[in-house]
């Protein structure tokens, strides 16, 4: 019986080459996370303009829309973290040669290899500051109730009286913005899709999200480090597809020369 033929595609072979382990944490590392710092932020400013086309009245739209935005912005920041970790892992691959050869490695080349780790602290370092003004208010965070807006113009000839004025008088105490109300503004940018998920509708709802903002804030720059975890999975493709080719490549040259080799069949 003949073989049936493979139709379908071959799964690329993976090559694993050994490198040499990395520092998990080091002042490179801590650099790299001003870009997923400034990610967040370019995020945070675009969602100014588009947040409010996302808030439907359906809930079920409402949170699809939200959460693909979330996962857009989460698949770049994996994207950038994967590039980076085969990148290190290069560079890893190239020093474990020459500490073979007898050469020594620097602690500057070191900070640069690999480690699996080092996409978590990276990922930490860039949303630090973000992770702090979370933190300090989901602890001073307390609900908010409805207020009362301005009285119109044409109520201001009945304030005169005495007994209408000081029922109205509540609505001339005006209270300065103090702290929370500057961190609330900044932890609701950066939560823009969380919060419209959400909903401004239950003010129970929001603050449980505020409380949890040290939390959400951490979501998206986790996509980084599991990105730069595939950095040995990427590489060893690259190796694998050399090697794939580099066989084709023989088994041409052979078919080749014994396609040469074969006598000539006389007229």
């Amino acid at each position: 019986m003949q073989a049936k033929p493979k139709t379908g595609k071959q799964k690329p072979s993976l090559v694993y080459k050994p490198y040499l382990r990395g520092n998990w944490h080091s002042g490179l590392a801590a650099k790299r996370g001003l870009r997923i710092l400034v990610y967040l932020l370019v995020f945070m400013f675009v969602y100014l303009f588009i947040g409010q086309v996302l808030l439907f009245d359906s809930v079920i739209l409402r949170t699809m829309a939200n959460l693909t935005v979330i996962l857009a912005c989460g698949a770049l920041l994996y994207n950038d973290g994967a590039k980076v970790g085969m990148d290190d892992v290069a560079f890893a691959e190239i020093a474990l040669t020459r500490q073979q050869a007898g050469s020594e490695v620097s602690q500057a080349d070191r900070n640069r290899c690999y480690h699996p780790l080092k996409g978590f602290f990276t990922a930490l370092m860039g949303t630090l500051p973000l992770i702090l003004v979370s933190l300090v208010f989901a602890f001073i965070a307390t609900e908010q109730h409805y207020q009362l807006g301005g009285l119109p113009g044409w109520v201001e000839g009945f304030e005169r009286r005495a007994d209408v004025g000081l029922a109205l008088q509540y609505y001339h105490q005006h209270q300065g913005i103090g702290l929370e109300g500057v961190l609330r503004i900044i932890v609701r940018l950066l939560l823009f899709p969380y919060i419209n998920i959400v909903g401004t509708d239950s003010s129970a709802a929001l603050l449980w999200v505020e409380r949890l903002s040290p939390l959400l804030v951490c979501l998206m720059p986790l996509g980084y480090a599991l990105g730069y975890l595939q950095g040995p999975r990427l590489r060893a493709g690259v190796h694998g597809a050399i090697h794939t080719d580099t066989r084709r490549r023989v088994r041409k040259q052979k078919k080749e020369r014994a396609r040469l080799q074969q006598p000539r069949n006389l007229v």
